[in-house]
Parts: C-alpha cells; structure tokens; sequence
C-alpha cells in the first residue's frame, strides 16, 4: 500500500490505539520487564530473541513463507490486501493491550503495530517504555552510502545493482531519525548495513538453537561427488551471477561434482540438503555472515562468503577460518582451490561448526544480548 495511503489512516489508527490503551488499562495487570518482540518476522530473529528475553510475547503481522514457527500474536493471512485491512485494526488494539501489561519493546526491521513507527515510538515513551531497535538489512541501509563507501574503497557493491530513488533514500533517513530520537538501544553493523544512524550501534549476535547443530562426519569419508549448495534469498545482492559463473567454468574445466541451487523453497528442505552438502556458497557482496551462513556452519559445511571480520568489526574477531573469506572476484579461484585440495573443505567444516558453536547458540547470545542491555540502561 502507497506511503500516503497509510499516513492518511494513520489517524484512524491513532485514537484506536488510545481507545484499546485506556480500555485495557482498567483490568491488563502490568508486569515488570516484559518483553515485546515483533513484529514482522525476519530470518526467524523473532522466534529466537523470543527464546532468549524472558519473559517475553513474540508478535508476527505478517505470514513468513519460509518458517512454520508459532508466536504468541500473528496474522497468518496469505493475500497481502486483507492482510493489511485486518492489521489496520488489529495492529492498534494490540499495542493498546500490550502497552499495558509489558515495559519493554524490542522492534526487528522498519516496521510497527501502526502504519508510522514515529507516532507509535512517542507513544510508548510517553508512557516510559523501553524501546530496542534491531536493523537487519535493507530496513535501515542506505544505497547512497553503501554506493560512496564502495567508491571510497575501491570494491563493488550489491548496492550497484539495486534500484534506488530519493525517496526510498528519505524514508530510509526517517526510520534512522526516529531510531536515534527515540530506542533506547540499536543493534545495526555499522559498515555491513551503512545508513543515516546516528546513535551509537551494537553488533548482532546471529542465534541457533544447539539442539538443530548437526556434525556429519561420515560425509567427508568418500569426496568422489562434491555436493555444492547455493541457497539465496535474493540472487542479486547475494551473487548468484558470480556463483553460475564460476560453476559453468569449473564444469567446462572438466570439474565432476553436485550442485544444487535452491530460491524459495521451505527451510526444512534447505536444512535436508545442508547436512548431506559439502561446501555451501553463501553471499559474496556482504561483509556479514547473515542467518544462513551461520546455518550451513552449524550443519557442518565449509562456507565461502564475503564476510570479513576486519572489515565489519562487529563480528568475533577470531573468526579465522571458520569459513573461507572469498570477495566477489575470488569466487571461482576459492572454489577451485577446495576442489583442488578436498582435506581443506573438512578443514572449514570443522572450524565453521565450532566456531558457531562458541557464539550463536541461544546461550552465548543471550549472555551478550544480556551484557549490552545492562551496560546501556535498558535493563537492571
């Protein structure tokens, strides 16, 4: 739906919000640090923050065709037009609710309960709300800036093949705005994800649940047929271009091995396909691992991907091959070479599981997450 329509309903929402707050207000019993994570479901981040910040109520307004997860609030409606009529109402009347009995609001991506963040952020410190921002990609990364940064250092970037316009680049200026005047705390890499912000920003510590790690070292005993996954959400950004190229080379080259790319399908059946694959090839214009790569290190592959600990200093600095750093142009070479030398890719295998391991189960998470809310005040 177009930005004016829903500045326009926006005043609708407004006073539904404040009718569900004081009607709420007369029997919703508050209680003290309580959650709310929401609400539009990106790479599972709600699901598994909601593991993590107890107590706490998950709320997801918009249907993840990639997940079957349950939360304690959602809107499971395919057709995106009633979705957005059933959400005009729904989405005031909940927060009214929700206002009442939690202290505590932790937002994944751009969006709110209402159709302007803005009016719902001065809403809720009104009536002294804590307010977290988590940014995750294209929510909050400006494509100018990634383009300049890209200049600046002399690489290309994902942002080149990305169309743009002002007012994408003005609405992306707002969401920082309102972030900075408004949360209390924002998770946003600072480099991977370059934007307007202008508030002090935290890494994010990806999570996955130890108990879906899966080592399969039997795979690694016949290399006679090299299985290669490429899994993208989105070709573009993610070098799929790069990745065909440097496999029909390979191919012509007389290389024998399986490769297999999958685009939206389901993540079982991209999990099935990790824990019998060798080597995955993840993303090559980012500098940050993303959910999958840090996936297909916990289903024990050797990953190629772009991320670059000295570049996104957010990420654990003794990241040393637990995958292998391979920039845009290097594709085809780092491929090449784990063909080549075939002990290598169990080498990364191994590093990239333990290394998940130490750091994105629930559990080191949470002690981070933990760490950085105290330090800043958000929680005792």
């Amino acid at each position: 739906m177009g930005y004016i329509v829903k500045k326009s309903l926006i005043y609708i929402q407004i006073p539904l919000l404040y009718i569900s707050y004081y009607i709420f207000k007369l029997f919703v019993k508050k209680e003290m640090n309580k959650w709310v994570i929401g609400v539009d479901e990106v790479a599972s981040n709600i699901y598994f923050i909601s593991n993590v910040l107890r107590p706490s109520i998950s709320v997801s307004l918009s249907q993840n065709i990639f997940y079957n997860i349950e939360y304690d609030f959602s809107l499971n409606i395919q057709n995106r037009y009633l979705n957005f009529i059933v959400r005009f109402f729904y989405g005031p009347i909940l927060l009214g609710y929700l206002a009442n009995n939690s202290t505590h609001f932790l937002y994944i991506w751009r969006t709110g309960f209402l159709f302007d963040r803005d009016i719902e952020f001065k809403f809720l410190k009104s009536i002294n709300k804590k307010i977290v921002c988590l940014f995750v990609g294209s929510d909050i990364r400006s494509i100018k800036l990634t383009i300049d940064h890209a200049k600046k250092n002399s690489i290309d970037t994902h942002a080149n093949y990305v169309a743009t316009n002002q007012l994408t680049e003005k609405y992306k200026r707002k969401v920082a705005e309102s972030a900075d005047k408004y949360a209390d705390l924002i998770f946003n890499p600072k480099i991977d994800q370059i934007s307007y912000l202008k508030s002090a920003q935290y890494g994010w510590y990806y999570m996955y649940d130890k108990n879906k790690f899966f080592k399969n070292n039997s795979k690694f005993n016949n290399l006679e047929t090299i299985k290669i996954l490429h899994s993208p959400s989105n070709p573009i950004p993610k070098g799929t271009q790069l990745v065909r190229a440097a496999i029909k080379k390979l191919q012509i080259e007389g290389y024998k091995f399986e490769y297999i790319e999958l685009m939206n399908v389901k993540n079982d059946v991209v999990l099935n396909h990790l824990r019998t694959s060798h080597i995955v090839l993840n993303q090559f214009y980012a500098f940050l691992p993303g959910l999958y790569g840090i996936e297909s290190m916990a289903n024990h592959t050797a990953v190629l991907m772009s991320a670059d600990p000295d570049i996104e200093t957010t990420l654990p600095q003794d990241s040393k091959d637990a995958w292998m750093i391979t920039k845009y142009w290097e594709v085809y070479d780092n491929l090449k070479y784990l063909l080549d030398n075939p002990e290598k890719i169990k080498y990364y295998a191994d590093n990239g599981y333990e290394f998940t391991k130490k750091y994105y189960t629930y559990e080191a998470a949470s002690i981070y997450m933990n760490k950085v809310l105290k330090e800043n005040g958000v929680i005792d």
